[in-house]
């Protein structure tokens, strides 16, 4: 059975092995990358365990009513079954109230299946920042940055 939980420094091995997982080597987080940014106070982070194996997580920083995802990964063998947009959107419901009003991301332009996923959630294109990702092969990549109001807010 699995369920969303709240992630500790303790889980930062964890968080670290499903990152490297999920992105390629030279994207991958390390375990004290984890630790040092989950012992940060304006830092969330949540998973979804199934059967005590972190299957999905979220880390974001939240500050003056914004929320920014600074990484979103899911195990490849959960893919497919929605758990993201559950942690998103439970997280969304539970910061709102503690005055969420607007989410912040940047993702890779050739990462397509995150431009999908993000826009199929409400997602919008503010701006490019030009050859921000470095890749070993394949020359540098430009990032994305989206945003999304929340509660129906109109965008600023």
């Amino acid at each position: 059975m699995s369920q969303i939980v709240e992630l500790q420094v303790e889980a930062a091995e964890d968080l670290a092995s499903l990152h490297a997982l999920a992105f390629s080597k030279e994207q991958a987080w390390s375990v004290a990358d984890f630790q040092d940014l989950i012992e940060q106070p304006a830092t969330l982070a949540r998973g979804i365990r199934d059967c005590e194996t972190l299957v999905s997580f979220i880390l974001i920083q939240f500050v003056a009513g914004e929320a920014e995802i600074l990484t979103l990964a899911t195990a490849r063998q959960a893919q497919r079954r929605g758990l993201a947009r559950q942690l998103l959107q439970t997280l969304e419901q539970d910061l709102q109230a503690s005055g969420l009003q607007k989410w912040l991301l940047d993702v890779a332009a050739d990462n397509e299946s995150a431009l999908a996923f993000y826009e199929s959630l409400g997602f919008q294109t503010d701006s490019i920042r030009r050859n921000y990702y470095k890749r070993l092969e394949g020359g540098p990549i430009d990032a994305i940055l989206m945003s999304k109001a929340v509660g129906g807010q109109n965008r600023q």
